[in-house]
């Protein structure tokens, strides 16, 4: 694959995440764009889950890093970037997360820093979390939309446990410049499923370069 200069690129390239659709089409098949999980967004909700107290934590650190709480402003959780299905095991079923800049701030590495290391993930926490400390966005509109952000990504992510699927895969938008892969080329197909599956099977240990 070739790829152009990645600083001239912008990462909101309506493109890119029409390309990602179509790799994972072709490669998995059933795939969903801005998926509805059924996920709610109320802490209490998960009072009887197993993964309550690490999310709780969660939730309460991300509150008193600025004093907001009340940044749960819907019930449901906005739809997943895409969900990739598998008719004949669920198990093996998967949410892909297209993340651009806005999503590394500090409260996102404050949520991030505080998983729990048995939690499954698709992606390198700790390059999510160094590139939070890199990039630092804020985002104050409204107030608590980074609180807000930090929190729904966290379901996202814990979203796998919930439903009983495949940990969710993050492709880091300045990875690469993704619409110029090329779903006919049969070594670009290769080159993106490998990042996907390594992703799925190594978590913590892999990184994406």
């Amino acid at each position: 694959m070739k790829y152009k200069n990645k600083i001239q690129h912008n990462q909101s390239c309506k493109e890119c995440k029409e390309r990602i659709f179509e790799l994972l089409t072709n490669v998995y098949g059933d795939v969903e764009k801005q998926y509805k999980l059924g996920i709610l967004t109320n802490l209490k909700h998960y009072e009887e889950n197993k993964r309550y107290s690490d999310m709780e934590k969660i939730f309460n650190c991300l509150t008193n890093e600025r004093g907001h709480e009340n940044f749960i402003k819907k019930p449901n959780l906005s739809p997943v970037d895409y969900y990739i299905k598998n008719e004949t095991d669920k198990s093996k079923e998967f949410i892909l997360e297209f993340d651009e800049s806005q999503h590394f701030t500090n409260l996102r590495k404050v949520a991030l820093e505080n998983y729990p290391s048995s939690l499954n993930l698709g992606f390198d926490k700790e390059k999510w979390i160094s590139l939070c400390e890199s990039l630092n966005r804020h985002d104050n509109d409204p107030i608590f939309r980074d609180e807000q952000r930090a929190w729904y990504d966290t379901l996202r992510d814990f979203a796998p446990s919930i439903l009983e699927i495949a940990p969710t895969v993050r492709l880091f938008a300045s990875d690469y410049i993704w619409c110029e892969l090329d779903v006919g080329n049969e070594n670009d197909l290769k080159k993106f499923k490998n990042i996907v599956e390594m992703k799925i099977k190594h978590g913590n240990s892999y990184y994406c370069e």
